[in-house]
């Protein structure tokens, strides 16, 4: 995998005129979204580095896939059920750990202008799971990035109860943007090409494709950059 990462900022722009004026708005709605969730989550975002978000990763809960989907975006896998125990990882833990593959996200470029589609795979997803969600956690109505789609995988019938939590407080733009597709591989290959999905979710991709302790330790090569932001 290669990731760029930019160390002048979490937002950059190109020397070229032309290229300046044609991504200027896109650039300009991704430092609002970005500074708009850190006022928002200060408790969530305070010391947001690699060396405090280790656990999501290393329990290959966030994992971010190598290539990039037909539309030239980033994609983040979330595995948010069987590869998830509570007791070892908090859900404060496995938010941190999105975070941070966010934040890395948000450093290169293409990412700045494509966005980033999410697959949260729920294969597993218990009651207990469910249980660590609070109305807080429902009410995070933004993310620092320009969040393209979202797609559900293997959800069982308890990730409803999960859904019916969150669904008031989203927007309805994000809402449209959600996509349900159980565990009907074709239909997430309706909308994600399978060049960059897993085999496990009818993709081509092996796994794991990137150990999570290997993103973990590509994200720490970055620790310096991401604590002068």
């Amino acid at each position: 995998m290669e990731m760029k990462l930019d160390s002048d900022g979490p937002f950059v722009m190109w020397g070229d005129n032309k290229i300046q004026l044609e991504t200027k708005p896109i650039l300009d709605e991704n430092i609002q979204l970005y500074y708009k969730f850190r006022l928002s989550h200060v408790e969530h975002c305070r010391n947001l580095l690699p060396s405090a978000t280790k656990s999501a990763f290393e329990h290959a809960i966030v994992s971010i896939l190598s290539p990039r989907d037909q539309h030239g975006r980033r994609i983040l896998l979330l595995e948010a059920g069987e590869r998830w125990n509570p007791r070892e990882v908090p859900l404060t833990d496995v938010f941190r750990g999105t975070q941070m593959g966010l934040e890395g996200a948000i450093k290169e470029p293409q990412t700045q202008i494509n966005g980033v589609i999410t697959i949260f795979d729920m294969k597993g997803l218990s009651f207990s799971h469910v249980m660590q969600f609070t109305p807080s956690y429902a009410k995070m109505d933004c993310v620092p990035i320009r969040l393209k789609a979202v797609h559900i995988v293997n959800q069982p019938y308890i990730f409803n109860m999960l859904f019916a939590l969150f669904k008031p407080f989203m927007r309805e733009k994000l809402r449209s943007r959600i996509h349900f597709h159980g565990s009907n591989k074709e239909s997430l290959l309706a909308h994600v090409d399978a060049n960059a999905l897993r085999k496990r979710h009818g993709g081509s991709l092996p796994e794991p494709e990137i150990p999570g302790d290997v993103l973990w330790k590509m994200l720490s090569h970055y620790e310096d950059e991401f604590k002068r932001e």
